[in-house]
């Protein structure tokens, strides 16, 4: 996807845009994001569509990290004072103000306070993933049952969401990582997230719990 049409496509929504990956710059002596500074004297951070844009904005003689994060993540790793500015040399910048920060952190995860948030069945180019993930994962330590589905956020294109019945998150974290081994062996295709039923909207949670299993390594 071009810088154009990626840009396009994140003002559609705030929760596209939350979740839009972007480049940042980090100032390697200080640890602190590269910006610039307001007329009133509020500081900036700078995000960017575009690698090369990033590049030309770092000073002659200022060593800077080039960082992909989504933006949910960029506005809460930078300091609380600051706000975001996304392609500053571009005619239209988009600007996030200090205070509209946590704005776009709750319009991130993967089901945001009012998006339309959308759970499928999985296709069948995903039973390679889910044949594996059965294989790999039987008997996990901790995990009661498992589910797969397409997941979808408003205009956000899907990914695939396993989602863990659990004895605590500690056992779904351990899980997530193995869901992670299993999606980078097959080079997935679709992003793959995995969530802890019990930190789910209610009414998720309670259709999810409704669904066929792709695994129930506790069940008797």
């Amino acid at each position: 996807m071009s810088s154009a049409n990626r840009r396009a496509f994140m003002v559609r929504s705030r929760f596209a845009f939350a979740a839009a990956e972007v480049i940042a710059l980090r100032q390697d002596e200080h640890g602190t994001p590269l910006g610039i500074v307001s007329d009133d004297q509020t500081p900036f951070a700078m995000a960017f569509t575009n690698p090369e844009a990033a590049r030309a904005r770092v000073p002659e003689g200022v060593r800077a990290t080039p960082l992909s994060l989504p933006m949910h993540r960029l506005a809460r790793l930078v300091p609380e004072t600051w706000g975001i500015v996304l392609d500053v040399d571009d005619p239209y910048p988009q600007v996030v103000a200090p205070a509209q920060k946590a704005d776009v952190v709750a319009a991130s995860g993967p089901f945001p306070v009012g998006a339309d948030v959308s759970l499928d069945a999985v296709q069948r180019a995903d039973h390679t993933f889910t044949e594996s993930l059965r294989e790999q994962t039987a008997g996990a330590a901790g995990i009661s049952r498992v589910w797969v589905f397409r997941h979808r956020v408003d205009i956000l294109p899907d990914d695939l969401m396993v989602v863990v019945a659990s004895d605590g998150p500690e056992s779904s974290l351990r899980y997530a990582d193995a869901v992670f081994s299993v999606a980078e062996r097959l080079q997935m295709d679709l992003p793959v997230t995995t969530a802890w039923i019990d930190e789910l909207p209610v009414d998720h949670a309670m259709w999810i719990r409704q669904q066929p299993t792709v695994l129930a390594p506790g069940a008797e």
